[in-house]
């Protein structure tokens, strides 16, 4: 079920032609690789694959530096939309890497000489910037200091500190004499005087304050002093601006060939990932296994059977054995492929697993629709949903898609309950809505308690469905890989036991006590039969399910279904399955609630915006829009999380693991390039 069937393949062709036999998997499309880390690599592509890494090395250093982003962001590919990709017609791998360098190069070669300029320059500034400070000190002082330095019998340093430092400077120094003059607002002159005996452990101290030394040994006039600061300052202002126009020729080729840059990037590595796989060298043969879809086996023959020898078998079941999985290759519908993303959220379903895509999309769009009812809205997020569809070429495409199927279910259950943007539309339609969530009272409005009550029941028949289709799924997959005793006395029997326990629960409610519970003619609601015989049906189902999960085990043992085990063993087992059951069939039915707690709150959200309708007229328009705009923004994202929850928790829990290995041919093609051999 929407996983495809594949066939397992094996090539063997001679070494020699290794890169021609990738040339014609490459161009098939449809070759899944299995080999192994321990399996040697083609010697013959390892020249093309160390050419690809140093090229890929270099795009990827450029991209970081620059910071150019894989993809465009939402808002942008809603605004601007996203390019066709790009198409590049090759010979063969060494005239693709020759195109890619020869691409690559001219922008890598130009980056690379703006950075070596700008790691020249900046040295440079870096002197002229402790220039500019030590030559700043003297002209703002106005003295001069070279007497200092001429003190023959005492030890004196001048040295630039902070104001705020001063006072713990001068406490530290208890045994020299410290001098303070400001000379800017952050920035001090301080001479500190001493014995010569004292002159290391003053060294010391004002290491620890990480002081500025200053040179005292200058002996120019204050006048020379000024001109060659104002040298300094020219030179350092040429600097300056030329970094600056280095690093706006840096940022022009962000924005003017990032996107060749990522676009170069992914296609460096498509072609590395391509040569790591191809993987099986035996000596002067080349042995590939792989995978393919059964429907293509004709066109692979045709592709690759001229380059090699050619091996097709059927796969077969391993008991799951990770080593001989076969990959998974999802085959879905344009409704289904839109919610693929919500199930690889979880995993990929294994190639023995029933992939649960064609369920999710059923129940997350009822899910999100009865949650965010609103036909205004829906058609909203439908409209947004289709724009992102139109203009995006990636991932982001199967995002727009669920996006505006979403918006649709929450269209339809607007419609139902004639909502839109909160406002009531049966004064214009003329329908009645079939559930009326709002009652009035006057002038006043209120959440209508009677329809709370239809919600809170309708909620948890929703998620009995849900969970009793993924208990029905898990024992279909039990049957079909021959575990007929699981399948019967465990996940069948726990079926079984969750649809009477529903009956049951419907019979006691109806007669409110166990009194009357068999001998009741009251109808139940939803079925319309009498209680006695819902009743009757529930309780002795279960005691037969319990019973069958309890002696399953001994009994399907006999029957070569079961292992042989302690009879004990087996029965504590099954207890301890019929407790378990017991307490995660009220928890995940009662875990459903929140879809009728996520539409009150909804319709509770509108009542109090639009009460700004009410109160003030046209004016409340822009209340109403940001209204709008952040119920379909917050509570739009806390509904599909919480929709999502339930199918994570609740849904996929029953029979589906997701540790499959997706399908993945090799292929050279991305979101943004595609390429295309010539014969």
């Amino acid at each position: 079920m929407a996983v495809e069937r594949l066939l397992k393949a094996t090539v063997v062709a001679p070494s020699s032609s290794a890169q021609e036999l990738l040339k014609a998997l490459v161009k098939f499309g449809e070759f899944h690789p299995s080999s192994h880390e321990d399996q040697k690599p083609a010697k013959i592509l390892e020249p093309l694959y160390e050419r690809a890494r140093r090229i890929f090395l270099e795009l990827e250093a450029a991209a970081r530096e620059l910071e150019v982003e894989a993809g465009g962001g939402v808002i942008e590919v809603l605004l601007k939309g996203e390019p066709e990709p790009e198409s590049i017609s090759v010979r063969d791998l060494e005239d693709l890497l020759e195109s890619l360098s020869s691409r690559a190069q001219p922008i890598l070669s130009e980056l690379r000489g703006l950075n070596k300029r700008i790691d020249e320059i900046r040295p440079e500034i870096e002197r002229l910037e402790r220039e500019r400070d030590r030559l700043t000190i003297y002209v703002q002082l106005g003295l001069d200091l070279s007497r200092i330095s001429r003190l023959r019998h005492v030890y004196a340093a001048a040295f630039v500190a902070s104001p705020r430092d001063v006072d713990e400077i001068t406490k530290s120094l208890e045994e020299a004499t410290v001098a303070f003059k400001p000379i800017q607002k952050d920035m001090a002159l301080m001479v500190v005087v001493s014995k010569p005996s004292h002159r290391e452990k003053i060294e010391r101290v004002l290491r620890t304050f990480n002081l500025t030394p200053v040179d005292v040994r200058i002996d120019e006039p204050l006048g020379k002093i000024s001109e060659k600061l104002r040298e300094v300052e020219e030179r350092l202002a040429e600097l300056r601006a030329e970094v600056e126009n280095l690093e706006g020729r840096k940022r022009w080729i962000r924005e003017e060939r990032g996107r060749e840059i990522a676009t170069l990037r992914m296609l460096a590595q498509g072609v590395i990932d391509s040569l790591q796989r191809v993987r099986g060298e035996r000596g002067r043969l080349l042995v590939l296994e792989g995978y393919i879809p059964q429907r293509l086996s004709g066109d692979f023959i045709r592709v690759v059977g001229g380059k090699a020898y050619v091996q097709l078998s059927p796969t077969t079941h391993h008991n799951g054995s990770v080593e001989k999985m076969p990959p998974t290759r999802l085959k879905n519908n344009w409704i289904t492929e839109s919610f693929k993303p919500v199930t690889l959220i979880q995993g990929p379903p294994s190639y023995y697993e029933v992939d649960p895509t064609p369920f999710v999309s059923i129940f997350l769009s009822v899910f999100y629709g009865v949650m965010f009812a609103d036909l205004g809205q829906g058609l909203v997020l439908t409209l947004l949903g289709l724009i992102l569809s139109i203009r995006a070429k990636s991932g982001l495409r199967l995002w727009g898609r669920l996006i505006m199927i979403l918006g649709i279910s929450s269209s339809i259950a607007g419609f139902f309950i004639q909502e839109a943007f909160g406002f009531k539309l049966s004064q214009v339609t003329g329908m009645k809505p079939i559930l009326e969530l709002i009652e009035h009272q006057g002038e006043s409005a209120a959440i209508s308690s009677e329809a709370v009550i239809k919600l809170f029941t309708f909620a948890p028949l929703l998620g009995f469905i849900h969970v009793s289709i993924g208990l029905a799924v898990s024992t279909y997959i039990l049957l079909k890989h021959g575990e007929v005793g699981e399948a019967i006395f465990s996940k069948g029997a726990s079926l079984g036991m969750y649809v009477c326990g529903l009956l049951f629960a419907l019979a006691f409610i109806t007669t409110r006590g166990f009194e009357t519970l068999l001998n009741s003619t009251q109808p139940v609601p939803l079925l319309g039969l009498p209680a006695s015989l819902v009743g009757a049906i529930g309780v002795y189902g279960l005691l037969t399910c319990m019973a069958l999960i309890v002696g399953g085990r001994v009994v399907g043992s006999f029957l070569n279904l079961f292992p042989r085990g302690s009879v004990v063993g087996y029965f504590g087992t099954g207890l301890l399955e019929i407790l378990e059951n017991i307490i995660h069939f009220m928890s995940n039915t009662l875990s459903y609630l929140r879809i009728s707690i996520l539409m009150i709150i909804h319709v509770a959200l509108m009542l109090l915006i639009n009460s700004a309708w009410e109160a003030l007229g046209i004016a409340s328009i822009g209340i109403l829009v940001i209204g709008n705009i952040g119920v379909m923004g917050l509570e739009g994202l806390l509904v599909f999380i919480q929709a999502l929850r339930l199918h994570l928790y609740e849904f996929f829990t029953k029979f589906f693991t997701g540790e499959g290995i997706i399908f993945r041919p090799l292929s050279l093609n991305s979101e943004r390039i595609r390429v295309v051999f010539r014969d």
